[in-house]
């Protein structure tokens, strides 16, 4: 009786312990997903002399309230305007002059329905040249939903206009849409900063 007891005493303390240790075990994977989804971000952006390539995953409109935040899938382009604008200045000051190849620069989407998620790319072509060739700002206008042409050119000329104070020359625009009508002007131009002795 007392081997019974002794036995089914042990066999009560192994599965107590078992459940203790497999309780934490659970709770600490499902915590590891659970950072490594909050650290995994929407967007990737990698770029080097060769050119600027990005990709957004995620969804396209948020519920915020704020209007001017809701397009979130087509703030990814300010992000890449953003690193853009920074690596063509530094590459600048190291003497090696680029400009971005607007024949060769592909942008696209898919799944854009306004509904949901969508994945929106953007690969932009550099080219080496001269320093009064190259480009040292960069900026873009556009429209997520299919926005009519006469509006987009107007929004292009005030953009235009407002960087007239900070560009030399006239800037070189490219016009880009996509097979779901994801229409945007991208912009290159030469910074007064850093090319004020290039003649306009």
């Amino acid at each position: 009786m007392k081997h019974i007891n002794y036995l089914m005493l042990l066999f009560c303390m192994a599965a107590l312990i078992a459940c203790k240790t497999d309780r934490p075990k659970n709770q600490n994977g499902k915590n590891k997903r659970e950072n490594q989804l909050n650290r995994e971000k929407p967007d990737s952006i990698r770029i080097d002399k060769t050119g600027l390539y990005g990709i957004y995953r995620g969804v396209e409109f948020s519920d915020t309230g704020d209007i001017r935040h809701r397009d979130v899938a087509h703030q990814f382009s300010n992000r890449v305007a953003h690193i853009l604008g920074k690596y063509l200045k530094a590459e600048f000051k190291a003497g090696n002059y680029l400009s971005i190849d607007f024949q060769k620069t592909k942008i696209t989407t898919a799944g854009m329905d306004m509904k949901d998620t969508v994945v929106y790319c953007i690969n932009m072509v550099f080219k080496k040249t001269d320093k009064c060739s190259a480009s040292t700002g960069i900026e873009h206008c556009g429209s997520w939903g299919d926005q009519e042409n006469y509006i987009l050119k107007k929004r292009l000329d005030e953009t235009i206009k407002k960087l007239a104070a900070i560009c030399i020359g006239r800037p070189k625009t490219c016009k880009y849409v996509t097979d779901e009508k994801f229409k945007e002007y991208w912009i290159q131009f030469k910074h007064k900063d850093y090319q004020g002795d290039c003649k306009k």
